[in-house]
């Protein structure tokens, strides 16, 4: 018994001298700044990796369109969780890339409006703008009562370059 409290109290003391030599050093504040850091970036990426929208229609409405919107787009349906009144889809791009696709339904601040469903899609953990935006388009393309997505305005033609005028001859200066 007593030799391991002495192996405890070596360690102790060791552990402290280490922490100690290491605080006079700098090197904790260092490293405590650089995880917190590296971290809360890592933190924002994933916040802000989902694509989200909000759709003024039911529930079982949007939930349609999604799929509707996967089959159009041949991504297979792997995995559905439905939770109360939302629900989770889950599927894979063509290169194995994991896709989740939430459906929640939220109050509209208008109360004229009813209820909205808000799609999230995120593609794999820090997102995928392009792949989420076309994802995103083919659903609203499914969904009823929605105003088509804006095409690009095409820019009117510009008209052919051409030859400026011959230059006036010079006039003869009175003398």
């Amino acid at each position: 018994m007593r030799a391991s409290w002495k192996t405890w109290l070596k360690r102790t003391a060791f552990l402290a001298a280490a922490a100690f030599a290491l605080t006079n050093a700098g090197c904790i504040v260092a490293a405590v700044g650089a995880a917190a850091g590296g971290a809360a970036a890592v933190g924002y990426a994933y916040y802000s990796a989902p694509l989200t929208r909000d759709y003024p229609v039911a529930f079982g409405e949007a939930s349609a369109g999604v799929k509707a919107a996967l089959v159009d787009l041949q991504f297979p349906v792997v995995k559905e969780t439905p939770a109360g009144g939302d629900a989770v889809i889950e599927t894979r791009t063509g290169d194995g890339v994991k896709v989740q696709i939430a459906l929640d339904v939220v109050t509209s601040p208008v109360p004229a409006d009813g209820s909205l469903t808000k799609v999230s899609v995120r593609v794999g953990h820090f997102g995928d703008e392009e792949i989420s935006k076309r994802i995103q388009d083919q659903i609203a393309q499914h969904l009823p009562g929605l105003p088509p997505p804006p095409v690009p305005a095409l820019q009117p033609p510009r008209p052919p370059e051409t030859a400026p005028p011959p230059l006036a001859a010079p006039v003869a200066a009175k003398k």
